[in-house]
């Protein structure tokens, strides 16, 4: 790919006639903490990242804190932030986010949760809380066999749909007192007992009824056995988490920021946000919500979002994924991947036409804890009228010695999109 030098990246000025296109790189939770199996590294710096290096020479590099103070370091928190939009006054259930992205208008009092599809070892261990990232038509017909045997298309009180993945939601109707819920993330109690984390507060004995209840149909699956006999994960148990209601109206993007957006991800809760602030949504075959995603045919689709729209954001969820399982050589290699077939791809339609590039994780996610942390992440932005303010990469310690920080986070969208 060409190289965009400093000089060129800093000689573009800003454009005077709105011809500037942005592109928002979103690394799933790919900061975190040295890792001893890196050498004292993080992810960043162990990663090989020739083309955000190159960004981050020429252009600005710091710490943004997309989780406000008191908020929970979830991707729905910090990726609302990196819309544009402040999460302390849009606080959305995450379960009610991801739905929109399905279609699903929530009715008047109707709670909507995520639900995940969990390994747990016989001896009560949370083993996966994804049950090995389980295709979407698996996990899909155990959601069919959990619908039949709970009678759940015809009950009043639950409903179950189908999301990517290992991503059920069941919504509850005339329970809004699970909103006050406290119900554990099943991806934060990797290898520890379920048991110690059940449901508690207001609704929390229907939750923990109904997690009972669809274990007991899990135990009998025949889509169980047949993943068995292959070789894979049974899905031992349902998971129930993350309370949301009807979210009430978000200012419409192109209002609010004057630009025609597009979003491309593998998972649903950016779809949602999508869909809840009216920028388009875009799927292109082989973007998925784990490591088996195309990272050429994302960088592809990014660069035709771009043709028609100002400002794509592109999120990969990969880096995430492989921090909650453990993985560390997995991180580093999305890492990679990402600057290899979406970041450079970027780098070229810089050359014929004037882009500024935001670059950043939401969260970090570090491998070791297996858990989000709402500690700031690490950013690089380039492109016209962006001078570099003497980074050589974007990496959490080289943000650091910046000394440019963001805070609130929400607001790095404007300073992007400022001339």
């Amino acid at each position: 790919m060409p190289d965009l030098t400093t000089a060129a990246l800093a000689a573009q000025a800003p454009s005077t006639d709105n011809d500037t296109k942005y592109a928002v790189v979103i690394l799933d939770g790919a900061s975190g903490e040295p890792v001893p199996q890196n050498g004292g590294l993080t992810s960043f710096e162990a990663a090989r990242t020739p083309h955000l290096d190159a960004l981050a020479v020429a252009g600005q590099v710091g710490l943004v804190h997309n989780v406000p103070q008191g908020l929970e370091p979830s991707s729905n928190v910090a990726c609302t932030s990196i819309v544009g939009y402040d999460p302390a006054n849009r606080p959305i259930g995450r379960g009610a986010l991801e739905l929109a992205a399905l279609g699903v208008d929530l009715g008047e009092g109707q709670v909507a949760l995520r639900v995940n599809l969990v390994n747990v070892t016989p001896e009560g261990l949370m083993h996966s809380y994804s049950t090995d990232n389980i295709t979407s038509a698996d996990a899909h017909a155990l959601a069919d066999e959990l619908i039949a045997a709970l009678n759940l298309a015809t009950s009043n009180t639950f409903r179950l749909y189908k999301g990517i993945g290992f991503r059920l939601y069941l919504v509850v109707s005339g329970h809004p007192e699970l909103m006050e819920a406290l119900l554990p993330a099943a991806h934060n109690i990797t290898d520890e007992p379920i048991a110690d984390y059940p449901p508690t507060g207001p609704g929390a004995a229907l939750i923990a009824e109904f997690e009972e209840r669809a274990h007991a149909v899990l135990a009998a699956s025949p889509t169980n056995a047949r993943r068995q006999a292959e070789g894979k994960l049974p899905a031992t148990h349902v998971f129930v988490f993350w309370p949301g209601m009807r979210p009430e109206g978000m200012p419409d993007f192109a209002s609010r920021y004057h630009k025609r957006a597009a979003m491309l991800s593998g998972v649903d809760l950016l779809n949602g946000i999508a869909q809840l602030t009216g920028i388009k949504r875009y799927s292109f075959t082989g973007v998925t919500d784990g490591p088996d995603n195309d990272y050429a045919a994302q960088g592809a689709g990014a660069l035709r979002m771009l043709a028609s729209n100002d400002i794509a954001f592109i999120h990969v969820e990969a880096p995430d994924a492989e921090g909650h399982d453990g993985h560390i050589e997995g991180k580093r290699l999305a890492i990679e991947a990402i600057d290899r077939e979406i970041v450079s791809r970027l780098r070229d339609f810089a050359t014929r036409q004037p882009l500024r590039i935001l670059a950043l994780p939401d969260h970090p996610t570090p491998v070791l804890s297996r858990r989000h942390s709402s500690d700031a992440v690490p950013f690089v932005m380039a492109g016209p009228g962006l001078a570099p303010n003497g980074a050589r990469r974007l990496t959490e310690r080289e943000a650091a010695l910046t000394g440019l920080v963001v805070d609130p986070g929400w607001q790095l969208l404007t300073r992007l999109l400022s001339s």
